[in-house]
């Protein structure tokens, strides 16, 4: 959802217009399983002919466009501090996704598939040391009433490390305010697996 009302929030994203609110929670209980539809066709069309393309729709395109009973009150409010607890209960769930990043050497790095539908999670250089971090691209919804610098300030005071717009992450610059914020975090270290030994009683 790109329609926007006014600018209220220090340079981030603009409140959405409660009119555009509500027209589009009705619409997108017929518009959102149409378009997952086409997306499932679209996969099956590429699978049968045997294409690569380089973009392609994906499921994490239509995921954020969901628009939900709570999600749709926290739109509605223009109390910033309510999206300030907001934006703070939602770090402890960020944290919770970090765990579940599988990184053991040399394989193809696995996400949860819930915490990569929310949201775009890359391996970046870490700030200090040798370990990469893991980024978080958190969608405006979630900031949009408080602003991005107090969502700022609640990230650093919760010990996460912020990426400044523009910055490069994997193949792509990180988005500008009224498109995300980029939380970083340590990424878990997963030791290699011990080498086998004997059973006991023999050489």
């Amino acid at each position: 959802m790109s329609v926007n009302h006014r600018h209220e929030t220090g340079g981030g994203p603009a409140y959405l217009s409660r009119t555009w609110l509500l027209v589009w929670f009705v619409l997108q209980w017929p518009v959102l399983p149409c378009a997952l539809a086409l997306l499932v066709a679209w996969y099956v069309c590429l699978f049968l002919a045997n294409a690569v393309v380089e973009t392609e729709p994906r499921l994490s395109y239509i995921v954020p466009l969901y628009l939900g009973p709570r999600r749709l009150a926290r739109e509605w409010n223009r109390n910033p501090g309510r999206w300030e607890d907001h934006f703070r209960a939602l770090l402890p769930e960020l944290r919770k996704e970090v765990p579940k990043i599988k990184t053991p050497l040399g394989r193809r790095v696995e996400y949860p598939f819930s915490g990569s539908l929310k949201y775009q999670i890359t391996h970046i250089p870490a700030e200090h040391g040798e370990h990469a971090d893991i980024a978080f691209t958190v969608p405006p919804h979630h900031y949009r009433g408080c602003g991005p610098e107090a969502a700022r300030r609640i990230a650093r005071a919760d010990g996460w490390r912020i990426v400044a717009p523009g910055s490069s992450i994997g193949n792509c610059l990180t988005p500008d305010d009224r498109h995300g914020l980029v939380l970083a975090i340590p990424a878990p270290r997963i030791a290699p697996a011990p080498p086998p030994t004997t059973p006991s009683g023999k050489p």
